[in-house]
């Protein structure tokens, strides 16, 4: 595989929902192996996650590049409280996709790093139980990230099961 030279996040504009709702689409694919999902008769999966996020002031869409090229998406919602630990002020990866083409190049770990960079403060990052693939890379993306630094839980209150990383990106003192 060709090697990526530039990794670009940037903002999604409401000019941008029909790019974004088209990228949700192959994302929500993705979910439907393991989350049974179906479609609308005109043959779309239901958005409702985009539900007012160009609107929402806690609510960050995001677009993926790489070299150019649309690679992805990314959703960060600012939470009062957690909705998986109950922590307060926490910033959520609510989504993050990267497209079959751009996968295993390290473009994933780059547009995280970077979106984890624009926020500071408390983090959490929830894959599904049955997303075992989603664990294996956030674990070695937030591991990355936070040299190790992180508590990682298991969730299960009906509505969220699976695992959560927690941690929090800003500078550490050393000892």
């Amino acid at each position: 595989m060709k090697p990526v030279g530039n990794v670009e996040v940037t903002p999604a504009t409401l000019q941008d929902e029909t790019t974004y709702r088209n990228l949700f689409q192959f994302y929500l694919y993705e979910f439907s192996r393991f989350m049974g999902f179906i479609t609308t008769n005109a043959g779309r999966f239901y958005e409702i996650d985009l539900d007012g996020c160009w609107t929402s002031t806690n609510r960050y869409p995001f677009l993926i590049r790489a070299d150019g090229n649309l690679a992805g998406l990314a959703m960060i919602t600012q939470r009062e409280k957690s909705r998986y630990t109950g922590e307060a002020n926490v910033m959520d990866l609510q989504e993050f996709f990267i497209m079959a083409a751009f996968q295993k190049r390290g473009i994933g770990r780059q547009a995280a790093h970077e979106v984890f960079d624009m926020f500071p403060g408390r983090w959490e990052v929830f894959q599904l139980a049955r997303n075992t693939n989603a664990q294996v890379f956030w674990r070695k993306v937030v591991a990355a990230y936070t040299k190790g630094v992180y508590l990682e839980r298991m969730v299960n209150d009906g509505d969220y099961v699976g695992v959560v990383q927690s941690f929090d990106n800003l500078p550490r003192r050393s000892s």
